[in-house]
């Protein structure tokens, strides 16, 4: 049964709503406001990213048996277009969550909870999922076809954290790379400058660990170049051949590959972890590419907070890389001018003692601060 929500609650509500920004947050509110004035057990959302097919699942309070019914229900109903923008009841059936369409009718059903289309001028933006005893569904049911209802409101509150929440996303990956771009002008020496490329990597995605490993074309090796963490640093030097792992797909595909249950990834290569005493759980690998040159792999390992590596994950970590794979061709191509041209012309020593006069046109003229 609905309890009675006076002129202020609804006010104070609305205001509290309306000045939140963060998504999470939001549905934590819209959630807490309909169980409280609808006597809900369970309110969940399964939310589109606009302009995306990503999608976004939050529940509170709720039995894991429940949430995860929920989650796959919803899922399922995703795939299948004729039900995204339809109102739908659903009922428990063989130990599984089924939806039933509202046009057949409720008749002698007993509904445990309903689904209710979200969306923004025509534009659909997810979907509630509510549940709670069969009166109280059929009360909302009642509400929701008798007269105009919450749902148009929770629309815009949602949209509108969306909204921010992309405008922040863009606002901290400019930042990011400005990070990133500062650090490539003022750090002279590679293995510093990935040092602190692997330390950023850290910090931004939340994980245990991060490395670059470079690719040995020669040898069809990895070698583990720098890293970010206790056991990569044990790391460091060490080899293992480039078409294995993880890492090795994300290089031979050339494409970033996330990996949230490494265990059950065919191509895990446990040999590391063994040897080191360390558990990866799940794997972010970007691909170093510079033109079509593969020069490496750069890696997240295991995500602290949510255990789950997501597509914003991907989108940084893939900047980044794209950043590393030109700073570490450069550094070959200057290494390769050191020991050919440079040494012909200035001797065998003239790396180590170089005197050229400053804006020498040579690739040597970025170390004169060092010489």
């Amino acid at each position: 049964m609905r309890k009675d929500i006076t002129k202020n609650d609804v006010n104070m509500n609305l205001v509290q709503m309306i000045a939140t920004r963060n998504l999470e947050e939001q549905c934590s509110k819209i959630s807490e406001w309909l169980r409280h004035h609808y006597n809900l057990d369970v309110t969940g959302f399964f939310l589109k990213e606009p302009g995306k097919i990503l999608s976004h699942f939050f529940i509170e309070t709720a039995p894991q048996n429940i949430a995860q019914d929920l989650q796959e229900m919803l899922h399922r109903m995703y795939q299948i277009v004729e039900t995204e923008n339809t109102v739908l009841l659903f009922t428990k059936k063989d130990e599984k969550l089924e939806p039933i369409s509202i046009k057949k009718g409720i008749g002698s059903l007993e509904p445990i909870g309903m689904t209710i289309p979200l969306g923004v001028l025509g534009r659909s933006i997810g979907t509630l999922a509510l549940v709670s005893d069969s009166k109280t569904i059929r009360d909302v049911i009642v509400e929701i076809l008798g007269r105009p209802s919450f749902v148009p409101l929770i629309s815009t509150l949602l949209d509108n954290a969306f909204s921010h929440e992309l405008n922040n996303r863009k606002i901290r990956m400019l930042n990011l790379y400005q990070t990133v771009s500062s650090s490539m002008s003022y750090i002279g020496d590679l293995r510093e400058l990935l040092t602190t490329i692997t330390g950023i990597v850290t910090s931004e995605l939340l994980c245990e660990e991060s490395s670059v490993l470079l690719y040995d074309e020669e040898t069809n090796e990895f070698e583990f170049f720098t890293a970010f963490g206790k056991t990569g640093m044990e790391l460091v030097s060490e080899r293992f051949p480039a078409d294995r792992g993880i890492a090795g797909r994300a290089l031979k595909e050339m494409k970033t590959q996330v990996v949230n249950d490494v265990q059950s990834d065919k191509d895990y290569y446990y040999t590391i972890d063994e040897k080191h005493d360390f558990q990866t759980k799940s794997i972010l690998s970007a691909p170093l590419i510079s033109g079509n040159e593969k020069v490496g792999v750069i890696n997240a390992i295991n995500k602290i907070e949510t255990h789950f590596f997501d597509k914003e994950d991907d989108q940084i970590l893939s900047a980044i890389a794209d950043e590393v794979g030109l700073a570490v061709k450069n550094a070959r191509l200057f290494e390769y001018v050191i020991k050919s041209y440079c040494k012909i012309k200035q001797g065998h020593n003239s790396c180590e003692g170089c005197k050229r006069p400053l804006k020498s046109w040579t690739p040597c003229v970025k170390h004169l601060g060092l010489c």
